[in-house]
């Protein structure tokens, strides 16, 4: 599955040109990519190495990769937050295209047309690693016989409202590339506060409006992304 190119590069030390492979897809799942994964999950994908002065370097391409169990599609484009959509779509379109191309029909599910952008390397690591996504799931249910009777202080009910304000923003915001804007514009409230609420939101979203829990859930998984690349 994993696809590869070629490419020549001029090492940017001793001016050495010399030729190597990039890879931009990389599929949890398939066994004939567990090679590439590890290397993902390492932080060698991808990276170059000079034959003369052995100066190593990360290559610059998109990769994308997908965790089916996770239904996490995400893509990697070097330097994303300076393109505008088109310049973007030019550059990561074909390999998400020839990836979508290679799964069956009816396995083409929606997360797949809606991956998430990142210009970090970072969080591609922490995606591969499985680091995403691990909030326990057991954490909500023991608190919420505490909870149920708590009353929020003036200053929660502040720090509430600042949050309810941020995730609006992420809704109203057309693209990956301006929520990924937005959550660096506004870090010191991305936090484990922020994400149990959206994980509140998205067990009521779930019986009283279905409409909005892919979109929820989009949110919640760039979110995961973002803290794992900018650990506090």
């Amino acid at each position: 599955m994993s696809q590869t190119f070629k490419l020549q590069l001029t090492c940017p030390r001793c001016g050495t040109e010399f030729e190597t492979t990039g890879h931009t897809l990389v599929d949890s799942i398939n066994e004939a990519d567990s090679e590439v994964l590890w290397e993902l999950q390492n932080g060698t994908l991808n990276v170059a190495t000079c034959p003369k002065c052995e100066t190593k370097g990360l290559v610059p391409v998109p990769v994308v990769f997908h965790d089916a169990e996770r239904e996490l599609l995400l893509a990697f484009v070097p330097n994303a937050q300076e393109m505008n959509e088109e310049s973007l779509n030019q550059v990561i379109g074909p390999v998400l295209q020839a990836f979508i191309t290679s799964v069956p029909e009816e396995e083409q599910v929606e997360y797949l047309f809606h991956p998430i952008i990142t210009d970090d390397p970072a969080a591609l690591q922490a995606a591969a690693r499985g680091e995403l996504l691990a909030e326990d799931d057991d954490d909500d249910d023991d608190d919420d016989d505490d909870d149920d009777d708590a009353e929020l202080s003036p200053e929660e009910q502040r720090q509430m409202a600042q949050r309810v304000e941020l995730l609006q923003a992420l809704f109203e915001s057309p693209d990956s590339l301006q929520r990924i804007s937005i959550l660096r514009q506004y870090k010191f409230l991305v936090d484990d506060f922020f994400q149990q609420m959206i994980g509140i939101l998205l067990q009521q979203a779930q019986h009283n409006q279905p409409e909005i829990m892919t979109a929820l859930q989009k949110i919640m998984n760039e979110i995961e992304v973002f803290r794992a690349s900018n650990p506090n």
